[in-house]
């Protein structure tokens, strides 16, 4: 979202049940950059927001500081990158659509085997077949109510 003061240069969006969470760096007019850091949630049928703005010169510090706090959550490593597993297989992690489902169990039931299904979908054969479990089609005969 831009306006006649600024343009958003890169927005990364974190939805978090009933919080989502905006980071996006942005641009004045005069060309001084700075991090939006805006916090929604839902509270019936009305949202708040809040808003801390970081501006470059501050970004450094602001940087090191936030590495030192999220030191104190004991945050794991995950073994895998989205971004990584995206490169070969563009659907990974990706909702699954009514549509997908109906046609997966269309070519599941048809004999199409789970590596073709997985380059069909563009997904890992893990998501197949996890896939097919929640859509118990566990077996190539069973039918599917969609």
């Amino acid at each position: 979202m831009s306006d006649d003061f600024t343009k958003t240069l890169h927005t990364e969006k974190i939805p978090a049940e009933s919080r989502t969470y905006f980071f996006d760096v942005k641009e004045s007019r005069d060309g001084t950059r700075y991090l939006c850091i805006t916090e929604t949630r839902s509270t019936g049928s009305e949202h708040e927001r809040h808003r801390v703005m970081v501006f470059q010169e501050h970004m450094e510090a602001f940087h090191e500081a936030y590495l030192k706090a999220a030191e104190r959550f004991d945050l794991k490593p995950r073994p895998y990158r989205v971004d990584k597993i995206r490169e070969e297989h563009a659907h990974a992690y990706k909702k699954w659509t009514p549509e997908e489902d109906k046609l997966l169990a269309d070519k599941y039931i048809q004999g199409i085997d789970i590596n073709e299904l997985a380059n069909m979908f563009q997904r890992q054969p893990s998501a197949i077949r996890s896939r097919l479990s929640k859509l118990n089609m566990g077996n190539r005969g069973s039918t599917l109510d969609i």
